[in-house]
């Protein structure tokens, strides 16, 4: 009898790794899409210039505005210019003094051409 508990306990292991297995890999893997390179340099950009300010992974303000989903709105918080790529780039080179509690600083040409669009690139996929 003892041997037959055993063969069971371990049969029913073996069904359980089976169905946990899968759904561990599953719940891994919806850790969101993988960045493009562009986007990987983008999110570089964000993490050292932006995030001190703004959250990527929510709305609520930070000391500037939220930025998850920034390209899904609307329009742009405080300035209310419709969110596009040009006044996206146009709001980081020149800040924004209507941003509250402080107004958002001028970036100006901090960031050459193509670190811009990799920012973008970044900021499109929050």
């Amino acid at each position: 009898m003892q041997g037959r508990s055993l063969k069971l306990v371990n049969w029913l292991f073996i069904l359980a790794l089976s169905v946990a297995l899968p759904m561990a890999t599953i719940s891994f893997a919806k850790g969101g899409p993988a960045l493009s390179p562009a986007a990987k340099s983008g999110k570089k950009l964000f993490d050292e210039n932006c995030m001190m300010c703004h959250f990527a992974n929510k709305t609520t303000n930070k000391i500037g505005p939220g930025l998850k989903g920034l390209f899904q709105r609307k329009e742009l918080p405080y300035s209310h210019k419709t969110v596009n790529v040009a006044n996206v780039e146009e709001q980081i080179e020149k800040g924004n003094p209507q941003g509250k509690p402080m107004p958002m600083p001028p970036f100006g040409s901090k960031f050459s051409k193509a670190q811009m669009n990799d920012l973008i690139a970044y900021l499109k996929t929050l």
